[in-house]
């Protein structure tokens, strides 16, 4: 059977924010690019973020300056850039959650310390908030309140205007049964076979570079190229999500050096406002049942908010993976990783706000274009993928605050 073939410079798998921002940047630059998702764009670490620029205030709460706060701290600026577009790629359409996040800690002098770390170790320092401009639930906090200028994106429409720009250098496929690598030793891609997930038409990409950009499905990517396995962790979160009436609220609270609860706030498809709510607590709860899960964040919300009304507010949680390069037995790696292997590039941004750093890191690596046309109408038959849904859209299930049983601290 004839099939049909298509020169590429560059290949992406993974069509999450590392993978559209590279598409973007190699498209821009001349480079005939395709990017190949099996699922939804965005599904996984894109879709479940949070949405937060950060400038590495976990790290600075530590008190000390580190690698890790240095490579991000210059973050929040290269964003904001894109975000106004006044810079590559445009990302000006995006909707934003808000300008800035609130920062207060619980009472004690480790607290204390750490927000003195945040306040000198940050590019973007935090600068206290009067009483009146605080948001509502914070208007009576005893202690200090700041604002931090890490802004806070709805990462579904950002998504969505990098799908819509790139639409005809996005293909849908089955990595079950219409995907096949033809090597000619490790990590050296000679050609993709594909075959079209609604017409089993066949079609053989030869491209010059494969990038890998498909967070936890990095591991089984790798393998069908005879990569090693190990160069890969994974570290699970167990998210909690509020909804009902409750207040815009983007911030931190801290307890000790780490951030204890991180909350940012949304509207859903009904017009109510859902809170996501991550840090210490969705580390922690990584083995607790959803109900204890909830009970513990109806606890800590209480803690952190004593004045916060939660009678009538629905929760529900879900799991999320952050997929990263393997760090020799540490948590997190510093920065962003990329491993360079026969003509494949594995990719792990590692933090969202990391994802420009990534992509300069790479592109370093890209040769010019081959001067390959970019006409991709023989493609035009070929189903697209669809943006991922938002975790607060989905069916699962919501629970009222009484149903959940109250912990003691």
């Amino acid at each position: 059977m004839d099939r049909s073939s298509l020169k590429l410079d560059v290949l992406i798998f993974g069509g999450g924010i590392s993978g559209l921002w590279l598409l973007d940047e190699l498209h821009r630059s001349g480079h005939r690019a395709l990017l190949l998702e099996s699922g939804n764009l965005g599904d996984g670490q894109t879709i479940n973020s949070q949405g937060i620029i950060h400038g590495g205030l976990k790290y600075a709460l530590k008190g000390r300056p580190s690698r890790a706060s240095r490579m991000i701290r210059d973050m929040p600026m290269l964003w904001r850039r894109s975000l106004a577009g006044e810079a590559a790629p445009d990302l000006s359409g995006t909707i934003m959650r808000g300008e800035y996040c609130c920062l207060w800690s619980l009472p004690g002098l480790r607290s204390r310390i750490g927000l003195l770390g945040a306040r000198f170790g940050l590019r973007v320092r935090p600068r206290t908030l009067p009483r009146n401009e605080r948001p509502e639930p914070l208007r009576s906090w005893k202690g200090s309140v700041s604002r931090i200028d890490e802004q806070v994106i709805e990462p579904h429409s950002m998504l969505a205007m990098l799908a819509d720009q790139h639409r005809p250098r996005c293909l849908q496929i089955d990595t079950r049964s219409g995907l096949e690598f033809e090597t000619s030793g490790r990590g050296k891609v000679d050609r993709v076979r594909l075959l079209n997930p609604e017409t089993s038409a066949p079609l053989d990409l030869e491209p010059r570079l494969v990038m890998f950009a498909a967070g936890g499905g990095n591991q089984q990517l790798r393998q069908a190229c005879d990569l090693p396995g190990q160069s890969m962790q994974t570290r699970p979160l167990h998210m909690v999500m509020a909804r009902g009436d409750l207040p815009r609220l983007n911030g931190h609270c801290i307890k000790g050096t780490s951030p204890w609860l991180t909350i940012t706030s949304t509207l859903d498809c009904a017009d109510r406002v859902v809170w996501q709510i991550g840090g210490q607590l969705a580390e922690d709860c990584i083995d607790a049942t959803p109900a204890q899960t909830i009970a513990r964040a109806r606890t800590d919300l209480a803690r952190a908010m004593p004045t916060l009304n939660l009678d009538d507010i629905w929760f529900t949680t879900y799991k999320a993976n952050r997929a990263e390069a393997a760090n020799n037995g540490r948590s997190r790696p510093d920065g962003p990783i990329h491993l360079i292997e026969g003509n494949t590039v594995t990719l792990w941004p590692t933090k969202l706000a990391l994802v420009p750093m990534l992509s300069d890191q790479v592109m370093k690596h890209v040769s010019q274009p081959a001067g390959l046309n970019d006409d991709l109408l023989q493609l035009q038959d070929w189903p697209r993928p669809t943006v991922a849904l938002p975790p607060w859209e989905r069916d699962l299930p919501w629970t009222d605050v009484h149903s959940a049983t109250p912990i003691s601290m």
